[in-house]
């Protein structure tokens, strides 16, 4: 029996973590979550995670900070960056996506129908070997 998708959640406010896990969940995603961006680390070099959600502004790493280091030691993890500081078109935003570190990016406050729809494609993508490319920001 295959096993579901494992989900990372790396979100400094717990009630974030709480309702994303909630909602992936519903979906037979298995997911864990970390409060700190070097819980998040740890958890990425024990477990093997298809998506990790990354909040840009964490209280010990910046999210590109952390998601270029997911990158380096889980690369097969698509990550997906999600804040209320940022929007897609800030350079940031696609600098991260050019440079391959990000699967994608979600402002907050999150839609959970876009929450879900990215994390599909993600797990789809890296199922089929294609996980980065230039369409997988949302529309």
């Amino acid at each position: 029996m295959r096993q579901p998708p494992r989900i990372l959640i790396v979100d400094d406010e717990p009630d974030m973590c709480w309702a994303l896990k909630s909602a992936l969940q519903i979906y037979n995603y298995s997911v864990a979550t970390a409060t700190r961006g070097t819980e998040g680390l740890e958890l990425i070099t024990t477990e093997r995670f298809a998506v990790a959600f990354v909040d840009a502004k964490l209280p010990d790493l910046d999210g590109l900070e952390l998601a270029a280091l997911i990158r380096q030691k889980s690369p097969q993890t698509a990550v997906i960056l999600i804040s209320g500081y940022f929007y897609p078109e800030d350079g940031v935003i696609s600098r991260g996506l050019k440079k391959g570190l990000l699967f994608g990016f979600l402002a907050k406050p999150l839609e959970l129908g876009e929450v879900r729809a990215i994390a599909r494609r993600a797990v789809e993508a890296g199922e089929g070997g294609d996980q980065y490319n230039d369409t997988n920001s949302p529309s």
